[in-house]
């Protein structure tokens, strides 16, 4: 994943429809390059729902079932150099002292899931703009991981996929979370989640490519994955941020006064 070790994955809603547009722009422009800007942190890639841009609504199935209306509006991935990205005294304050725009944003978010994730395998040198973000288990970490690697490198080169990414949540992380109080759910003795990425030209071509790595992997896996359908809509690279911050590692982005007075306002 473009030199990361790690991912942080996420996934939200939203309490209210008419908050949308402000989210978007403040999600886009503000929130997720001040935490790219952050030590350790590599990239990030934002999307939305394939409904919410014209796409294919799948909503949230079941590994095998049909999608249901349900689901998360956006999800993010965040690419780290490690998971102890997580741990650093930068986070830890831009979680404490939230810009005025992520203060007036926080409680607008709905359905909250972060899963920090050790990168297991991944495959593909492109990035597509259609994703299918799947939440699973296992009881096999080793045999999953061992399967997974070789299921994204055949799904690359046979072309189901343009790119697949794999993350296992290490089961004794213990994080707190900033945003609902979710926390990672108390681990299950011998169980571990498990993130797959799957990433296509086509909304169709994901969902397939996504369907056949979840079969290959049945075998590993836990009944009860959840697999959504989003669309990118931007992304961050830390090479990007303007040079004080992605140079300088104890920098932090400032508030972006001009796009938030526009919401404020109102």
């Amino acid at each position: 994943m473009s030199g990361s070790n790690a991912f942080l994955a996420l996934w939200n809603g939203l309490d209210r429809s008419d908050a949308r547009e402000e989210y978007e722009a403040w999600h886009a422009m503000e929130h997720v390059p001040e935490r790219v800007g952050l030590p350790g942190f590599l990239w990030a890639r934002r999307y939305v729902r394939g409904s919410n841009t014209g796409g294919s609504d799948t909503g949230r199935s079941d590994a095998g079932g049909e999608p249901s209306a349900a689901g998360s509006s956006y999800f993010t991935v965040y690419g780290l150099q490690g998971l102890d990205a997580l741990q650093t005294a930068q986070y830890a304050d831009v979680i404490a002292h939230p810009t005025p725009w992520s203060a007036r944003m926080r409680p607008r978010l709905s359905a909250f899931v972060r899963r920090p994730c050790a990168l297991v395998a991944t495959a593909g040198a492109s990035t597509a703009a259609h994703l299918v973000a799947v939440r699973a288990t296992t009881a096999d970490l080793p045999g999953w991981s061992a399967a997974a690697t070789q299921a994204l490198a055949e799904a690359e080169d046979s072309a189901l996929l343009v790119r697949a990414s794999a993350g296992a949540v290490p089961p004794a992380l213990d994080l707190a979370y900033p945003v609902g109080g979710e926390r990672i759910a108390q681990a299950v003795a011998g169980q571990t989640t498990v993130v797959l990425l799957a990433e296509h030209c086509t909304a169709e071509g994901a969902r397939q490519g996504a369907q056949w790595l979840l079969e290959r992997l049945a075998p590993w896996s836990l009944p009860g994955a959840q697999a959504e359908s989003f669309v990118l809509q931007s992304q961050v690279v830390r090479g990007d941020l303007p040079a004080d911050v992605s140079q300088r590692p104890h920098s932090r982005l400032p508030p972006r006064l001009g796009p938030m007075n526009r919401y404020f306002s109102r």
